[in-house]
């Protein structure tokens, strides 16, 4: 069972460079807005393209979606692909830190 990180530890982390943000909505969702430097991998091409964006099985990603549903199927699929070191982030509706897009959407 993968453990959730609170957005206060995430950055922590993030800030040090030792994780990195996952985001796995769709690109449209990610460019109104996303945790900086996080990387793109919808949940639709998680089994598809994890090896290619993802291509450290052992380091420390932080998945995270929009309310943190697909976060937590993304991070079950992960982990059957074989990543040993996930955390769920849950939602980035709840993230209290800056954030990089186009913001011309919405959330």
């Amino acid at each position: 069972m993968t453990e959730k990180i609170t957005a206060a530890d995430a950055i922590r982390l993030l800030d040090s460079g030792k994780a990195v943000a996952v985001d796995v909505r769709e690109p449209d969702e990610y460019a109104v807005g996303h945790i900086p430097g996080a990387k793109l991998l919808p949940l639709g091409q998680v089994i598809d393209r994890a090896a290619e964006v993802l291509p450290d099985k052992n380091a420390l990603w932080l998945v995270y979606c929009r309310t943190g549903r697909r976060s937590a199927d993304a991070v079950q699929k992960l982990e059957s692909l074989g990543y040993t070191n996930l955390r769920d982030l849950g939602g980035i509706l709840s993230w209290p830190y800056e954030i990089e897009g186009d913001f011309e959407g919405h959330f």
